[in-house]
């Protein structure tokens, strides 16, 4: 190869014209940018290898080799301690940088900067918790900016700086404060300080917060001043706010009503009414006509509630796209439209039974025409239920059912209810079949309706099937947790059924939700006592007395218990004050002359017995006990002419004419004796021959039993039967009975009577003569 081809650099120097930078700047008369240097030295031959290929091909096209020293770079070596790295601007010789200034002290306009941005977030703070519900908090944070906002205010003042005084904060702080003192009930600080506010003729908007000193004389109850605040402010509003003008105005209005001065207040809501009308100024006005008596004019201004535009709602099908979100106002727009619905139902009701002349149902009649010409279709159909109702409340079953029956070509959810209110009306007259099949209807149409359940449990126990009801009203307390006739009516099956236990824990859960229910306390008296815990039955009839007092019956039962815990002292002080508050009562007047016959205090029982033939004088038991107590104290003659008494009214008497033979006898009285000795004969057969056809008859039953009982087992009519029940069985009892009589003891006979073959003598005192309890 040649030596020019060895050589890739040569010609390098060689000057052909096509670049002179010298030249360059003599022809154009520019200074040289590169200074007098002149172009640069060819490269060495170490650098020919690197950049080699940078002049391959044409000679004459080879470009020059750039420096790299601009970039940073530089053959030169490093120095001894010198750091390697990238230093374009030469930057690393220079050191490290100078340490930063201190910063001057900050100067009073700064720090008092920094005071009204500490008062601001307090504010915050004290609107954030007040809107949290946390009142006491809230009101601890307004204090607080009130403290810092006048150390602010004077720190200000003190440094010349009054000019930057900020009026509206300090507003804003004392409104604050009187509002949180207002939500605390702290209602004499809270008039203070909005009165320092409307005081302050700094404040240029001050006056509307006389409204809120009204507002909280009107909570005070302080009508005359409430309405004097809301009159000054209302001459302090322009006549541009009319919105706020006229919600003062109804304000007054309410503050008349609540003094009772109708007239005035229906001239404020009438103002508001024919400028602004509202749903709440316009049910107002309604109750003051119905107040005044005014019915014309209660028509008129029940028509022009109607009339006032409610809130719209959107169709089902928009609203079930947006359920799902979290639509805020459409549930302002659904909370308006109910509390219209709501005022327009109550004004309804209010109106219906005393618009018309002619009565409540022309009333209602005129009431529903009216809704649903306005379009309040479901309004008109609640009115109907009500009329309904109002004929229950009359005792007029007939109309109420003809109303009820009128659901039953609507709606399906109003024919639930309807059919719910039927099933219980046919429940009261007796006609289970219908109640049954109505309350069936309502459960299907709604399967949640509890009262549609509590109407089918009723049913089903009418018909004996208790498990049944048992489940229908365990159903209703499913449904509707709350539901205290399911719940009463599941303790009473449970009773039925003798799971005390049960029915113990359904009265108490609904004594927690009816604390007060007379009923409800004494039922869970009653089971305590069936389940013999006397001590608990004694301490809930006890608060039942309290609730009910003097009622004969409960203190009858108090009596009753206290004999069962053997505490005769309480019961005898129970008994005698119901007797003395209901002294008819039969079990009570037989237990006090048996407790003063076996206390051996025969003329305290003798009054008793006494008064218990005169309440049963057919009764002829208490005649005897009387003549007897008469014995027992030595009165012979008055004991003699009792039972002469007892002979005339019940000559067939036996027990009667044994007496008078034996006292006859004590007494030598032959010619008596021998009179009553023939008649007692005569009777004591009579008696007998009685008693073998009772016997037959009784005997002649109990054989036709045996005979059908093994007629019906031949014919395969079944298991084993059902016993019957005595027919004491199937009387109902009281649910304040007194207890049965414990039994009486010898009574000793004195020396100077009669022998002792009377009634008493012999021995225990036995149920023929005692009453039966």
């Amino acid at each position: 190869m040649d030596k020019e081809d060895d050589d890739l650099y040569s010609g390098y120097n060689d000057d052909d014209g096509m670049y002179d930078p010298m030249g360059a700047d003599a022809a154009t008369g520019t200074e040289n940018p590169f200074g007098d240097a002149g172009p640069r030295a060819a490269p060495t031959a170490g650098m020919r290898t690197a950049m080699g290929t940078a002049a391959q091909g044409d000679e004459t096209l080879a470009r020059p080799m750039t420096s790299v020293k601009a970039a940073g770079y530089s053959s030169q070596p490093m120095k001894p301690g010198q750091a390697r790295g990238f230093d374009p601007l030469g930057q690393g010789s220079k050191g490290p940088a100078p340490p930063l200034q201190k910063k001057s002290e900050a100067t009073m306009e700064e720090h008092c900067k920094d005071l009204e941005r500490q008062v601001n977030d307090l504010l915050e703070e004290s609107c954030k918790l007040s809107l949290d519900g946390d009142a006491p908090g809230a009101l601890d944070k307004a204090k607080e900016a009130g403290k810092r906002e006048r150390a602010l205010c004077k720190q200000r003042e003190q440094s010349q700086l009054a000019d930057q005084i900020n009026i509206d904060l300090t507003y804003a702080v004392c409104f604050n404060l009187a509002h949180q003192y207002h939500v605390n009930k702290l209602y004499t600080e809270a008039l203070n300080t909005y009165s320092s506010i409307v005081k302050n003729k700094q404040f240029s908007q001050s006056g509307r917060l006389r409204v809120n000193m009204g507002n909280i004389y009107f909570e005070q109850k302080k009508m005359p001043n409430a309405i004097k605040m809301y009159r000054m402010a209302l001459d302090q509003i322009p006549n541009t706010a009319r919105e706020i003008r006229f919600k003062i105005m109804r304000n007054i209005g309410n503050a008349f009503v609540r003094m009772g001065q109708y007239q005035d207040a229906m001239q404020s809501y009438d103002t508001v009414m024919e400028n602004a009308p509202d749903m709440p100024t316009g049910f107002n006005l309604v109750v003051c006509f119905y107040a005044l008596g005014d019915k014309e004019k209660m028509k008129k201004s029940f028509v022009r509630l109607l009339t006032i535009m409610a809130p719209e709602t959107e169709n089902d099908e928009e609203a079930s796209v947006e359920m799902a979100a979290d639509d805020g106002l459409r549930e302002e727009l659904r909370k308006r439209l109910n509390e219209a619905q709501k005022l327009i139902t109550t004004a309804a009701k209010l109106v219906a039974p005393v618009v018309d002349k002619n009565g409540f149902v022309a009333g209602f009649e005129w009431v529903v025409e009216q809704l649903n010409a306005q379009g309040y279709v479901a309004i008109a159909n609640e009115m109907e239920m009500a009329k309904a109702i109002m004929h229950l409340n009359r005792k007029d079953f007939e109309k109420a059912l003809n109303v009820l029956k009128g659901f039953e070509r609507k709606e399906q959810h109003l024919k639930a209810r309807a059919a719910t209110n039927l099933s219980f009306l046919y429940f009261l007259e007796g006609d289970v079949a219908e109640a049954e099949k109505n309350a069936e209807l309502a459960v299907q149409n709604d399967r949640y309706n509890a009262r549609a359940l509590v109407n089918r449990g009723n049913c089903l126990y009418e018909k004996n099937d208790y498990e049944g009801a048992k489940m229908a009203f365990l159903e209703a307390v499913g449904v509707e947790a709350d539901c205290v006739e399911a719940i009463y009516n599941l303790g009473l099956v449970n009773k039925r059924l003798g799971n005390l236990e049960d029915c113990l824990v359904a009265f108490k859960k609904l004594n927690t939700i009816l604390p007060d229910n007379v009923e409800v306390i004494y039922q869970i008296g009653n089971v305590y006592d069936l389940l013999g815990n006397y001590k608990q039955a004694i301490k809930w009839f006890e608060i039942l007395n309290s609730r009910v007092m003097h009622d004969p019956g409960v203190l009858a039962r108090l009596g009753a218990i206290h004999s069962k815990y053997e505490d005769e002292a309480k019961a005898l002080h129970y008994y005698s004050e119901s007797h003395r508050v209901y002294p008819v009562n039969m079990d009570v007047i037989s237990w006090l002359g048996a407790f003063h016959v076996k206390s051996d205090l025969y003329e305290k029982a003798m009054p008793f017995f006494d008064l218990a033939s005169k309440i049963q004088p057919m009764e002829v038991k208490w005649q005897l006990m009387v003549a007897s107590c008469y014995r027992r104290i030595g009165a012979y003659p008055l004991a003699l002419n009792k039972y002469k008494e007892i002979h005339r009214s019940h000559p067939e008497n036996v027990e009667c004419l044994r007496y008078l033979v034996h006292i006859c006898t004590d007494l030598g009285r032959k010619e008596e004796v021998h009179d009553y000795v023939v008649k007692l004969r005569k009777a004591e057969r009579s008696q007998s021959q009685e008693q073998a056809a009772r016997q037959a008859m009784t005997q002649n039953a109990q054989n036709l039993s045996i005979r059908t009982n093994m007629e019906d087992e031949a014919a395969g009519a079944g298991g084993g039967g059902t016993p019957a029940s005595s027919p004491r069985g199937n009387q109902r009892s009281s649910p304040f009975r007194a207890p049965e009589r414990p039994q009486g003891r010898a009574l000793p006979t004195g020396d100077g009577a009669p022998k002792n073959d009377d009634e008493w003598g012999n021995g225990m005192l036995g149920d023929d003569l005692l009453p039966g309890m």
